[in-house]
């Protein structure tokens, strides 16, 4: 029986996905898988019990706004700048080889261009929840390890959003793109300099002196205001709107109302939002119904693991870390999760990539967030090195 009505479907789906955050609470396990399954067994392929449509899709894509400006948010500018010279060259190589690999292996199977970036871009980004979870249980977050995989995440997803952005210019089907090889690239550029412009005159005037305009209860409004503003911005430009709510979130993470702002945000995304966006996922599609390549799957998941752990690991070596340390790190850059799924979402919109590789992608995610852990832990208790660094 199918649950016809939208207000008994979103308050069903809200109750299971708290249930959901509670035993991920208990067991240590991401959130994201088990949002992904109740999406699949709420959906066609299982249950059947609650349809996708257009409401849901409209509170997913806020999730999905919502989601990357709390990245942005978080991000530590100083921090990065700080520990770049060790972070950037495990990042550079969590970048580099899996987009290659990727690459590789999709052109090898269709030999769409489009479809193979995709999936490189897909194949770059790093989700660390899984990591940091582990690293705090093992006591070693403040560690070389965990500082170096933390701040090389944050890298990776950084240019692993710039890559996606310049890929759906490029790659767009609208008319404005096809009607002008340049016009994209002005819209593009205008986009960085309005928001540069913005964020560093407009959100700070505005934010640091609140008290003194009479906005201080308005703070949250204001910030998600900005938040839609810069996503319609990268729109216009012909850019993915997470672009945009990413660079909001970067710059308001540098005013004195950051904390306010990422503890209300963080309330509003999980209470509603976020969680339909990844169970939007699972209710797509019968992944029964789909004729999946088993060996396309084995090599999407085993590329996956390996590109991350030999070029972060390699990248790690490059700053004067030992194999067991270089190891250490290439295992906590494995996860992939929220960036994937939102890159392989969205291209799918855009009819970049097809059925079969949003499907792959989603079991990429549950898969790389199974194996880190047991190698973290093997790599802290098992494995013993020193370096110059110690």
């Amino acid at each position: 029986m199918q649950v016809d009505n939208n207000l008994l479907s979103l308050g069903l789906i809200l109750i299971l996905s708290a249930l959901n955050r509670a035993i991920s609470t208990k067991y240590k396990t991401p959130p994201v898988i088990g949002l992904l399954l109740l999406g699949v067994v709420l959906g066609p392929t299982f249950l059947n019990l609650v349809k996708y449509n257009e409401i849901l899709h409209w509170i997913g894509e806020v999730g999905v706004l919502l989601l990357l400006f709390q990245a942005g948010l978080e991000t530590d500018v100083k921090r990065i700048r700080h520990e770049s010279k060790q972070a950037f060259p495990p990042a550079l190589g969590g970048v580099l080889l899996p987009l290659i690999t990727g690459f590789i292996l999709v052109m090898f199977m269709t030999g769409d261009v489009a479809e193979s970036l995709v999936v490189g871009v897909i194949m770059t980004a790093t989700s660390v929840s899984v990591s940091v979870m582990t690293l705090y249980d093992l006591g070693k977050m403040k560690s070389i390890e965990g500082r170096c995989i933390v701040n090389a995440a944050i890298i990776d997803d950084v240019i692993g959003i710039l890559l996606i952005t310049v890929i759906f210019a490029i790659f767009s089907k609208d008319e404005i793109s096809e009607s002008s090889a340049y016009l994209p690239f002005v819209k593009i550029i205008g986009f960085f300099i309005i928001t540069y412009l913005s964020g560093r005159y407009l959100i700070p005037g505005v934010f640091n002196n609140l008290k003194r305009l009479l906005l201080e209860q308005s703070v949250t409004t204001l910030a998600i205001a900005f938040i839609f503003i810069f996503a319609w911005l990268a729109e216009y430009a012909e850019l993915a709107a997470i672009t945009g709510s990413y660079f909001a979130g970067l710059f308001l993470g540098q005013t004195l109302q950051h904390h306010k702002i990422n503890s209300n945000i963080e309330i509003i995304g999980k209470a509603l939002f976020i969680d339909i966006f990844f169970v939007g996922i699972g209710l797509k599609f019968d992944l029964l119904d789909m004729t999946l390549n088993i060996w396309f799957l084995i090599g999407f998941n085993v590329l996956a693991i390996f590109s991350k752990l030999l070029g972060s690991g390699i990248g790690a070596r490059l700053t004067g870390l030992d194999n067991i340390r270089a190891y250490r790190i290439g295992s906590g850059m494995i996860p992939r999760g929220e960036v994937a799924l939102i890159v392989a979402n969205m291209a799918m919109a855009r009819n970049l990539i097809s059925q079969e590789i949003l499907s792959a992608s989603i079991i990429m995610v549950i898969v790389t967030a199974i194996i880190p852990p047991i190698m973290l832990k093997h790599g802290f208790t098992k494995l013993q090195g020193k370096t110059l660094l110690d």
